[in-house]
């Protein structure tokens, strides 16, 4: 086997949380381009039946579960699917998360309720989602949890969506060394800027305005696209990262 064929996915099948839009979707597109098998699982039917004709126009078989990852049993019963219907689960990648209502707070006035949210949306669900991707891969795999740069520095406005993604990186560490005896790796992926419906709804500004405010922030000239994201998610799920566990990479185009 030659080096390519170490970043192809075929005979694999993976989930995909969040995937009916934005990085998400372009997470799954990307696995089906390398020969994955893909299940995406959203709220939303409607996005989540349009990324699986995608998946299927690729020449890979799709599934849509429409869910929500903060019903507790959602999850278990979605990758009970997955099995049932693949007979197997190879990559889980837990990338749902942000903020359900679109706006900011700051940590001396954020209400405690929104406070829990943002910790189940984007910590929890995570935890749970690799907790339970682990229970049902029995031949290795890899789970690849999608956080932010947000990760690394003061947020203001998104306190404590920061600290939920510093503390997958320190969860996805610990995940790594109790899940290797099983050959499952455990990783990060940490996008930049990258615009989004999520985005451009929270920050109250235009998609182009976006590109234009942003992008000149970033040292190599424009904000990130879902595919960008998706290429590292692939190294990550693939045999060329088979020796990498434990770890988390910025995908921000220079950006600290």
């Amino acid at each position: 086997m030659g080096l390519y064929e170490d970043f192809r996915l075929d005979g694999q099948v993976a989930v995909v949380t969040g995937g009916g839009r934005g990085i998400g979707r372009g997470i799954a597109l990307g696995m089906a381009d390398c020969g994955a098998d893909v299940v995406v699982l959203a709220r939303r039917q409607a996005d989540l039946d349009a990324v699986v004709q995608d998946i299927e126009a690729r020449g890979r078989r799709g599934l849509a579960i429409a869910a929500d990852v903060m019903d507790w049993n959602a999850i278990p019963a979605a990758l009970d699917q997955v099995v049932d219907r693949f007979g197997r689960l190879d990559i889980m990648v837990n990338n749902a998360g942000g903020n359900l209502d679109r706006k900011t707070y700051a940590l001396p006035d954020i209400p405690i309720n929104k406070f829990d949210e943002q910790l189940q949306l984007n910590m929890k669900t995570k935890f749970w989602g690799s907790q339970q991707a682990a229970k049902r891969m029995d031949s290795g795999g890899s789970i690849i949890n999608i956080i932010s740069i947000a990760a690394h520095k003061p947020s203001p406005g998104f306190g404590v969506y920061s600290a939920a993604n510093m503390g997958m990186i320190s969860m996805t560490r610990t995940l790594a060394v109790e899940l290797a005896p099983k050959g499952i790796t455990v990783n990060c992926l940490a996008p930049g800027i990258i615009v989004t419906d999520m985005l451009v709804e929270t920050m109250k500004i235009s998609a182009d305005d976006a590109e234009q405010t942003f992008g000149a922030q970033i040292p190599l000239g424009r904000t990130g696209t879902p595919a960008d994201c998706a290429a590292a998610a692939v190294f990550f799920a693939a045999p060329a990262s088979r020796w990498i566990t434990g770890q988390f990479i910025d995908v921000a185009g220079g950006q600290p």
